[in-house]
């Protein structure tokens, strides 16, 4: 081992010298590493979502009555409900489809899922058939 050590101004000197000609930044190859498994599958759900909330078109707008009905058939038969929402959303895109269980009623709508959706937010609905 040498007993020759660096002054305090060498070493700044040396570090700068270091810093400044050999060393090289990674940039975002070095930050890759800190992504965990769940981050990258959030972005990857969300851009499946982005990819089918274009591609999303308008069901057929259905009668309160008709829409009523098919709720009732799907609650009764204890099948899944899909249904569309009649407003876009903030980026002016078409809701997507959703679906669930008719889990209970009350007076302005319905529970799917524990969710509760009022009638009048509803433009489509549809019980689900098994295939």
């Amino acid at each position: 081992m040498s007993k020759d050590f660096l002054t305090e101004e060498e070493l700044v000197d040396t570090a700068a010298q270091y810093f400044k000609q050999d060393y090289r930044e990674r940039g975002k190859v070095k930050w890759n590493g800190f992504f965990l498994s769940d981050h990258t599958a959030k972005l990857k759900k969300k851009a499946r979502f982005q990819q089918a909330s274009e591609a999303a078109v308008w069901q057929p707008k259905m009668t309160f009555d008709a829409i009523q009905e098919q709720v009732r058939l799907a609650f009764e038969r204890h099948r899944k409900l899909c249904f569309q929402e009649r407003e876009v959303d903030s980026d002016n895109r078409i809701p997507l489809e959703q679906v669930g269980y008719v889990t209970a009623f009350y007076s302005e709508g319905f529970y799917l899922d524990e969710r509760p959706i009022e009638w009048e937010s509803v433009r489509f609905a549809e019980v689900q058939h098994d295939k």
